[in-house]
């Protein structure tokens, strides 16, 4: 595999596991809470409400439709937003974070079965064109600026969040 894909797979992995301090952080009676509420507080149509857990779980969704989706993308086909009801049902009755972590373990297998063709294929996401490798630098751009929401939210609870760039192992890609 490309050397671009396996330093993707070490930082992309760093990002989740550490991306889980901040949520640890948070008391767990904040999890739902939004401090401030008004029509902008939204992102895009599909989170309007936006919380901890709402955060958490829209970019762990995201990232399961992005995963599954740029393989089995015909070569210029669409990627749809995410849907994935059964994956979202995960979390109703389970621990926040462990399935979290769950789901990101799923996506490190699939992200396993990848080719060199997944990562070159040329697809289409909110009307932008991206490769395959592309679309996954742009998932973990995503996941970081979630991160840095949650982190908005741990400091305006008087908790301070994990530093940036610590991330562990000190090894990075």
């Amino acid at each position: 595999m490309p050397e671009e894909f396996t330093r993707f797979l070490t930082l992309f992995d760093r990002l989740v596991r550490y991306s889980d301090d901040w949520v640890a952080r948070m008391d767990a009676g904040k999890m739902d809470w939004a401090p401030i509420e008004n029509a902008s507080t939204r992102f895009g149509t599909r989170v309007s409400r936006i919380t901890v857990r709402s955060l958490l779980i829209h970019t762990v969704l995201a990232e399961r439709n992005w995963v599954r989706a740029i393989p089995v993308c015909e070569p210029g086909g669409v990627i749809p937003l995410p849907s994935d009801p059964a994956a979202a049902a995960r979390f109703e009755d389970g621990d926040l974070r462990a399935t979290a972590l769950a789901l990101h373990e799923e996506n490190l297998e699939a992200l396993g079965r990848y080719t060199p063709a997944d990562l070159g294929r040329k697809v289409h996401f909110v009307g932008r064109e991206w490769s395959g490798m592309g679309l996954l630098w742009g998932m973990y751009a995503h996941r970081a600026f979630h991160v840095g929401n949650i982190d908005i939210y741990l400091r305006q609870s008087d908790v301070v969040g994990p530093e940036f760039f610590e991330f562990n192992p000190a090894i990075m890609a």
